[in-house]
Parts: C-alpha cells; structure tokens; sequence
C-alpha cells in the first residue's frame, strides 16, 4: 500500500498497512490519516505491534499517523546486531528517514514512550512535539517497576488493566507453537533493552535537553510503572504537562481510547 492509498480515513477492519525498508531492516507499518495532517509517529510497547485499534483511529482524524512494529516486536525483523538503545535511536532516525520526514510528532508507550525520550533527546531537531504515555526508561528509587521476567501472562494482565474486557485485542486466537514462538521471541528484544538495568541510568539527566512541547499522559492506577513515574518525567522536562486518567491503568489508550486521544489531540493542536 502506498502512503496516497493509506490516506484518508481508514477503519480498524481496513487495517492500512504495508512493509518498508529501513537500511536493510524490513518494517511492517499502519499508516492512515490525510496526508496533508501533521505526522505523528506512534511507537507501541513491548509486545504490541501488529495492532490497529480504535485508539490509533482515533488519532487519524487529526493527524497523519505512521505506526510501526518495532524491530523485534509484531512483524517486523530484528537483525541479529541490533542489541541495544542505541541501535534502536539510530533506527528510528533512519525510519524517519525513509519516510520523508524532517519532523513529527512522537507518541510513545511504556518501551516505546523511553524509545521516543531517546529520540528526543539525541535527535531534537527532528521531534516536533512529544508524548509520554506510562513510559519506562527511568527509576524512581523506592518505587521499582514491576519485573515482567517474573510474572506470568495473569499477573501481567492484572497489572496493566483495571477492565480486563479492553483486553480482548490482545488475545490470540489459538495458544499455538506459533504464538509461543512469538512471544519468546519478543521477550528475547526487550531482555535486550531492559534487563539488568530495566532502565538507561543516564536517561533521566539527559531529559533536560528535551525543548519540544511535551505531554506525560499516565493512567492513575497503574501497577506497573507507578504514576509517580509521571512526576518524574515531569520534573526532569522543562515546561511538560500531565494529564492523569482516572479508571484507568498501564493502558489507557486500550481502556479509555477517546478520552486518551481526545487529550493528546488537544494538546498537540495549541
């Protein structure tokens, strides 16, 4: 699919999506929304890609939105020496790259919020504004972020969601080889990026070289990064905003799509 064919409104059942080459590494993306909007790149969490969803709808009515899988996660490749942080910086440079972008807005996650915080940080010229949603990347000494290496698939919902019915996009179809295949393989990329240290220790120093406009977007109930996370993230960005969400956990976007995009929408429009 081209970016004119992925244009324009598009549904959850129309899933916009093609397959480019970033420097070799091929990337299964979604992309829709006018192409005359502002770019907004969203990067999901660990273990979330290959999703179309409401909220990603949502978010088409305002801007033109590029949703990749990122390198290890849903259909997109991981190369074998892609190991770190900083190779995944690079990476989604060079995405922006490919896709004809000096600039856009990044929208980012748990590990895809500290990917986008990266971004920025190395490479402010090319973010024009920023969105930090129940991101990861930091610590908080006294509050730890839950440990996913050790949960099981329960635990780990019971964390995320307070509505375990908003849920449901994340549920296989069939428990196969196929699926287990999977999701070691995924597990195996984020134990690249956020095991021992789950976090970039010089990160939070760093946050301070962030000039962009940026919004911290956190559910209140969050149990597995903890909202005070949001404070920090805060603190560490001149001039950032917060918006906590009631009834709500580590997925929002999941749980309260329209009340989560309706206020990053508002606030990328100022």
């Amino acid at each position: 699919m081209t970016t004119d064919e992925a244009s324009g409104a598009a549904t959850t059942l129309e899933r916009p999506e093609r397959t480019i080459s970033v420097r070799g590494i091929s990337t299964h993306l979604f992309e829709a929304g006018a192409s005359t909007a502002p770019p907004l790149l969203y990067l999901h969490g660990a273990s979330l890609g290959n999703l179309w969803l409401d909220f990603h709808l949502a978010l088409t009515q305002h801007f033109h939105v590029i949703a990749p899988d990122t390198p290890g996660f849903g259909l997109s490749e991981r190369p074998d020496w892609m190991r770190d942080m900083s190779d995944y910086v690079l990476y989604f440079r060079d995405l922006l790259d490919t896709l004809g972008l000096e600039k856009a807005t990044l929208v980012g996650h748990s590990l895809g919020g500290w990917m986008a915080a990266e971004v920025a940080v190395w490479y402010p010229e090319r973010v024009e504004k920023l969105v930090l949603t129940n991101a990861v990347g930091i610590r908080v000494k006294g509050s730890p972020i839950a440990d996913l290496f050790a949960m099981n698939a329960q635990e780990v919902l019971m964390a995320c969601f307070d509505d375990f019915a908003a849920a449901a996009p994340l549920m296989p179809a069939e428990f196969n080889a196929d699926y287990l295949i999977g999701q070691y393989r995924q597990l195996t990329t984020l134990a690249s990026l956020a095991w021992n240290p789950t976090y970039d220790p010089k990160l939070e120093r760093r946050l301070a070289r962030i000039t962009c406009p940026t919004l911290i977007v956190w559910g209140e109930n969050d149990r597995l990064v903890p909202p005070i996370y949001a404070e920090a993230f805060h603190r560490a960005i001149a001039g950032s905003q917060v918006a906590m969400l009631s009834g709500t956990g580590h997925m929002p976007m999941f749980e309260k799509p329209q009340e989560w995009s309706t206020i990053i929408a508002d606030f990328l429009h100022k």
